[in-house]
């Protein structure tokens, strides 16, 4: 389990998270919904080991990270971010991209990275024949799905995925969520989304946290319906997602 106890980080006069508790648990999907500026961000920060807090902890399978021990939990929490073209090499090709951990994290031998590299493409639907093109030479959904399959080489006890989906189309979206979903079922990783839309949390989570102003405002487990929320903020999520899918439903009928 991936737990943060508490957690406060302040940047000046400004909380941005402020005394949050969260787990993450193993097997399960776990959901962060907020709008921007609620602090998911800096939470991503902070149990990625980018950023330590103020205060409080984070805790990895019952053990607090601490300074000395972040390099070597790099292989069991990774990071996919919001803007794949930004956290990918331009100038390199899919293949090297995938090549890197496994050399250097997994410790694997050339046959073997090799046999791996394609394996990690069919897991993340990504295309053999493009493995060879440079990052520049490729769409926004197969940069995506290569930062998926980057983060899946160490075999990651958990994966965070902040704000990864937004950019995407309505079609591309549903096709990288269907098969986050298979993929989870089958190699159960843990897997931390931070969203600001609700159909995604919905569609995706074992559990919600819904965070505002730096605050988780509630919890929801197993969530089934929208009904299901209770805080005020939350409805007014809910409100606001019911508002967007009636304006999107009425421009298609025009």
């Amino acid at each position: 389990m991936l737990k943060a106890e508490h957690i406060c980080r302040s940047y000046g006069a400004h909380k941005a998270v402020d005394d949050v508790t969260i787990s993450i648990e193993d097997g399960l999907i776990t959901v962060v919904i907020g709008e921007s500026g609620s602090g998911k961000s800096t939470l991503v920060r902070i149990l990625s080991y980018i950023e330590r807090p103020d205060s409080g902890k984070v805790i990895l399978n019952d053990r607090e990270i601490v300074r000395s021990m972040v390099r070597a939990q790099r292989r069991t929490v990774q990071l996919v971010m919001q803007d794949a073209a930004s956290s990918l090499d331009p100038h390199q090709s899919a293949q090297q991209i995938l090549d890197e951990p496994l050399k250097l994290l997994m410790k694997m031998d050339k046959d073997t990275r090799r046999k791996r590299i394609t394996e990690l493409s069919d897991m993340v639907q990504f295309p053999r024949d493009k493995l060879c093109n440079k990052v520049s030479e490729m769409s926004g959904g197969q940069q995506k799905r290569l930062c998926i399959a980057r983060a899946l080489a160490t075999e990651p006890q958990f994966i965070i995925f902040d704000e990864s989906f937004s950019g995407l189309d309505v079609t591309l979206r549903s096709q990288v969520l269907n098969m986050l979903k298979d993929l989870q079922s089958r190699l159960k990783t843990g897997f931390l989304i931070i969203t600001h839309d609700l159909d995604t949390a919905m569609f995706m989570a074992d559990r919600i946290y819904v965070m505002r102003n730096g605050k988780i405002v509630e919890r929801l487990d197993k969530p089934k319906s929208l009904l299901d929320f209770k805080s005020d903020y939350a409805k007014e999520l809910v409100r606001a997602a019911e508002y967007k899918r009636q304006a999107l439903q009425n421009r298609k009928e025009e």
